[in-house]
């Protein structure tokens, strides 16, 4: 080893040990809001008749399925932020939020994620495909999502459906704080569609 190697591999050594070696920022953490707390939209009018629901699984793509969170610069490119991200797991936050917005959509005494203990024979299984879900280059925040909805245990009558959700303009430098607002209000308008199609096969007897 030659000296100039061995002063350099001493002086970076020596930098460890006093905590001379300045760590990066600190990430800042966040969750998605639930309908009807501060930040998120209002709910929709409770159902007629209480339902027990679980929500089975959410599917993510593996773009999504990270701490960081993600937004579209234009065309196919992805900003990755590693300074903002997700409080928890995304997909297990999400499962959570679904649950209570469907708790409070539909007055359900028993609206659980899965694997939480889940009542013995739910009136209904819900299962989402979340296609994509980030800020678009036009500043709005995109959700595109499947789901199926299962009465009870009889997987021959699921019925699946689908759709997109726009929010509000965002300006290109808004803060994180504002964009997980209006991930989270445009989360619960998904929400609402799916109580939506809980309500009618309520209606409908299945």
């Amino acid at each position: 080893m030659t000296p100039l190697r061995a002063r350099l591999i001493a002086a970076i050594a020596a930098a460890l040990l006093c905590g001379c070696v300045t760590p990066g920022p600190t990430p800042r953490m966040y969750v998605l809001t639930p309908v009807g707390e501060p930040g998120a939209s209002a709910p929709m009018a409770v159902a007629a008749k209480p339902v027990t629901v679980v929500i089975q699984d959410i599917r993510l793509p593996l773009y999504l399925d990270r701490p960081q969170i993600v937004t579209r610069d234009r065309g196919n490119r992805l900003e990755i932020s590693e300074n903002e991200q997700w409080g928890g797991h995304l997909r297990e936050d999400m499962a959570r939020v679904l649950a209570m917005n469907l708790g409070r959509l539909l007055d359900g005494e028993r609206v659980v994620a899965a694997p939480c203990p889940a009542p013995a024979a739910p009136h209904y299984r819900v299962e989402v495909d979340i296609l994509g879900f980030e800020r678009q280059p036009g500043g709005r925040v995109v959700l595109t999502a499947q789901w199926s909805i299962t009465p009870g245990a009889d997987a021959a009558q699921r019925v699946g459906s689908g759709g997109t959700f726009s929010g509000e303009p965002l300006a290109q430098a808004v803060s994180y704080d504002k964009l997980v607002q209006s991930m989270s209000a445009v989360y619960g308008e998904l929400a609402q569609a799916i109580a939506r199609s809980i309500r009618f096969r309520i209606g409908d007897g299945t």
